[in-house]
């Protein structure tokens, strides 16, 4: 028996042809996936005067931005029961008018939303379901009514033995670090502890649909950081055949573990609207109160962003995660859509505390939109807002002007 020395070609060249001899061909290895996902292009200018965060004599800046965003996940059959998501992102952000000239996208650059770099992979995921269970583990967007589209590494289950009703269950020990989340811990000694996205986040879950009406119930634990808490309960019925009216109601509350929060204290939400959709109009209009118990504290009702809480307008109230004192508002939300375009406006108003030397102040919120939907994938929208806060005789008045426009592909 003759003993060969293969040289490293012949050894590269040999496995290369072993691996398209046993290779799948990409006909069928890609006739079981799934494409789906979204690439934005957006641009965003912002003039403001903050005085909050500035100082009392802060004086207007403005800035321009330009945002790429592309979301594509690829879900695939495995098996009889299993699949797997394999999801990939990109998200980068340039200044318009950057006197250097060049792009903000370099190598360690963590992206907008702190993924850990400008593209990464975003999903990635074993499922196995089996009649009316699902069982998710990996890296998956958290889907809680108290985030947004946040990311973590963990495992989501949900049940839907019960017609109607679907029962669900996530336990997460790794969360990603967003901005919206990423507010600093601090002990009794006002030392930081470490960022909200260290800690374990757990979570059951109980949604009903029965027409006309629809509920959640929500309980989920940030360990070591807060306890939150929600019932939300919306009727949707049709009184004509072009006619149809909704009423939703929401209440939420939370518990703040001090012994590693001494910043912040237990809060309340709670919020109603009715809605009105008919001969091309839509409309919604409520009213939305959310305090902290202690009015030198900070509070939250969502751990990301607004989750899914009842909101209006752009930038008056534009999170739930972290704020100060007693806010209470009304909205008024309408819109008229003719062909492929809807016209609307948002108007917000109410009383806000943030400030504990100012006290209470006044506040109000109008965004005017525009939308083009060239066909169901390829929309185009355009806003602009403006909002106000009543600085009193402390400070000068809050006023932020902001101007927007997307350009979306949906896959």
């Amino acid at each position: 028996m003759k003993l060969f020395k293969l040289s490293l070609a012949a050894v590269v060249a040999a496995g290369a042809l072993t691996s398209v001899a046993s290779a799948t061909p990409l006909e069928e290895a890609i006739k079981n996936v799934d494409v789906s996902g979204f690439a934005r292009v957006r641009y965003q200018n912002t003039t403001s005067n903050n005085p909050i965060k500035n100082g009392a004599n802060a004086v207007d800046s403005s800035n321009g931005q330009y945002r790429f965003t592309a979301d594509i996940n690829f879900k695939a059959a495995l098996d009889d029961n299993f699949y797997g998501i394999l999801g990939f992102r990109y998200d980068s952000q340039d200044i318009s008018g950057d006197a250097n000239g060049r792009t903000n996208t370099y190598a360690g650059n963590k992206g907008v939303d702190n993924y850990g770099q400008t593209f990464n992979v975003r999903q990635f995921l074993l499922g196995y379901k089996a009649g009316n269970t699902t069982i998710q583990a990996g890296r998956q967007v958290l889907g809680t009514f108290f985030t947004d589209d946040m990311v973590g590494t963990g495992i989501k289950v949900l049940n839907s033995d019960i017609t109607g009703l679907t029962l669900a269950a996530v336990a997460f020990d790794d969360l990603q670090a967003d901005k919206d989340i990423g507010f600093l811990i601090k002990n009794a000694d006002g030392d930081i502890t470490g960022g909200t996205y260290n800690s374990n986040l757990y979570g059951v879950a109980a949604i009903g649909s029965y027409d006309p009406v629809a509920f959640q119930l929500w309980y989920a634990n940030l360990q070591d950081v807060a306890a939150l808490y929600a019932v939300d309960v919306a009727v949707n019925f049709d009184v004509t055949s072009d006619i149809n009216l909704g009423f939703q109601g929401q209440y939420a509350g939370s518990s703040m573990d001090d012994r590693y929060t001494a910043d912040l204290d237990d809060a309340d939400f709670w919020a109603l609207q009715a809605k009105f959709k008919g001969f091309g109009v839509d409309a919604r209009a409520g009213y939305v109160d959310f305090s902290v118990d202690d009015s030198k504290k900070s509070g939250l009702i969502s751990y990301e962003d607004q989750g899914k809480f009842i909101e209006a307008g752009e930038d008056l109230f534009d999170t739930y995660k972290e704020f100060t004192g007693d806010n209470n508002y009304w909205f008024l939300v309408a819109g008229y859509t003719f062909d492929k375009f809807r016209a609307g406006v948002d108007y917000v108003n109410g009383k806000i505390t943030k400030v504990a030397a100012v006290g209470e102040q006044d506040a109000y919120e109008v965004v005017a939109r525009l939308d083009y939907a060239y066909s169901k994938k390829l929309k185009f929208q355009t806003w602009y807002g403006h909002y106000e806060i009543d600085g009193k005789d402390t400070l000068k008045d809050v006023e932020t002007d902001r101007i927007r426009f997307d350009a979306r592909y949906n896959f």
